[in-house]
């Protein structure tokens, strides 16, 4: 009879509960292909490697900083740390699951309260690790540690990313700076000219006036990229953990900007896969799958073993200074009867919360498919404007040249010169900036990818 009593009680623990949600992240639905305008935006050629897209523009400076920014960054280093201590988490939920042994000592007093005893010993427990309460604890570590990696490789994304476009934007400061001494170089022998027309009565003084305005405003404009290069160097340093940090020197000429071969012959799903924010949602996924597994194993009796080997001495009443040794072992166990629906309300929030981790999940593949997509389309579009100014930047230079040569042949003046030159400048400028808007892309696109250095690949 009481055999039976035990096992109803045992049944009615487990009876309520019901299925925790299996470990796996919902079907998702996404574009066989890139569609619409991205999918003329993917050019053929040699596939580019995700762990090292900045090597595709071939430039020794940037790898350098990007292998330095990996080793030295205080994100990254931070990062690692977490990695250790989740993992050293892992190993802690592991060992709650196994033996335990302790010295233990207490006063004890006897039922009638006449005599009181010290006892102590060794002391043994193991609590039963039952099949779900286990494989959730072990779930629930391993998608910790699992998050705690995804979110290590968004910051190294992130830092790649960040390296990349401030690398870029210093460089184009320092272009920036040399045509712009051109072009006060240019009012300046302007202005001149200018002024020697006007001695020549040929030109108006106001005309000399608005000639010096120029210059003065040249030289003004060609100091302003020299704050942007000293900014962009800071950030750098930020980025490398050293403000002191050698970095690379400064350009001597404004040459065009390096631009990368973009090849892409992944899907969209391949490469949303990889993107740590992805990846982060699938372990949220995972965790709240356990987490419920958990809360359900809440519900069922919990066993345990204990043992007590040790001695006991009375220290009052009548057996006063008696010592004896002591040995007790056997099972323990704890079922949940009533707790007025506490663990039912765990289990529903715990099922809830799985139900918003597989609808985020969802919503992160979508949005991850979307901003790939949307980074091609920019991507193609800088590259076309990149195009153009480059065009037209080559037509104004042999304009210049023309002029240069009428000039000499005497059948253009000085001032047509100088509007000549100033004209293929700022068409330069222009191409600069664009040649600079394509690289941005460039590093956006990856980005939306979470392309960086996996942890086995960096220097």
């Amino acid at each position: 009879m009481q055999i039976a009593c035990l096992a109803a009680l045992l049944l009615g623990g487990c009876a309520s509960a019901p299925p925790a949600p299996t470990a796996a992240v919902p079907a998702t639905a996404v574009p066989a292909g890139w569609v619409g305008p991205a999918a003329s935006a993917v050019p053929a050629g040699t596939p580019v490697d995700l762990t090292s897209w900045w090597r595709s523009f071939g430039d020794v400076a940037l790898d350098g900083l990007v292998a330095r920014a990996l080793v030295a960054s205080p994100d990254l280093e931070a990062c690692a740390a977490r990695v250790r201590a989740v993992r050293a988490m892992a190993r802690e939920a592991g060992a709650r699951l196994g033996p335990r042994l302790s010295l233990v000592g207490a006063p004890q007093q006897n039922a009638d309260g006449r005599s009181t005893y010290f006892q102590g010993g060794l002391s043994a427990e193991w609590n039963v690790p039952l099949p779900q309460r286990q494989s959730s604890l072990e779930g629930l570590a391993e998608a910790e540690l699992q998050g705690a990696l995804a979110d290590e490789q968004a910051a190294r994304a992130t830092l790649v990313a960040e390296v990349a476009r401030t690398y870029f934007e210093m460089r184009a400061a320092e272009r920036d700076q040399q045509v712009l001494r051109q072009m006060s170089a240019l009012s300046d022998e302007r202005e001149q000219l200018t002024r020697l027309l006007w001695q020549a009565q040929q030109l108006p003084a106001v005309d000399v006036e608005a000639a010096a305005a120029v210059s003065v405003g040249a030289r003004v404009a060609a100091a302003e990229p020299g704050a942007h290069v000293a900014q962009a160097r800071s950030r750098l340093g930020v980025l490398l953990g050293d403000l002191q940090a050698e970095l690379p020197s400064p350009l001597a000429d404004a040459a065009p900007p390096a631009r990368a071969t973009l090849g892409l012959t992944a899907l969209p799903a391949d490469l949303v896969r990889q993107r740590p924010a992805v990846r982060r949602a699938e372990q949220s996924v995972f965790r709240a799958a356990h987490a419920t597994g958990l809360a359900r194993a809440d519900t069922q009796p919990q066993i345990s073993l204990m043992g007590l080997v040790g001695l006991t001495t009375a220290i009052s009443g009548p057996a006063s200074s008696s010592l004896r040794g002591v040995f007790s072992a056997g099972p323990a166990f704890s079922i949940p009867l009533f707790d007025g629906g506490q663990r039912e309300a765990n289990q529903q929030a715990r099922h809830a919360e799985f139900d918003a981790a597989t609808a985020l999940y969802r919503k992160e593949v979508l949005q991850g498919v979307a901003e790939a997509q949307s980074a091609l389309i920019q991507l193609d579009l800088d590259r076309q404007r990149t195009t153009a100014a480059m065009t037209v930047e080559a037509a104004a230079q042999r304009r210049a040249r023309n002029t240069d040569a009428q000039v000499r042949a005497g059948l253009a003046d000085g001032l047509q010169r100088s509007d000549a030159r100033r004209a293929a400048l700022q068409a330069s400028r222009a191409s600069l900036e664009a040649g600079l808007a394509e690289q941005v892309a460039y590093v956006a696109l990856f980005s939306s990818f979470g392309g960086a250095a996996l942890p086995s690949a960096a220097p």
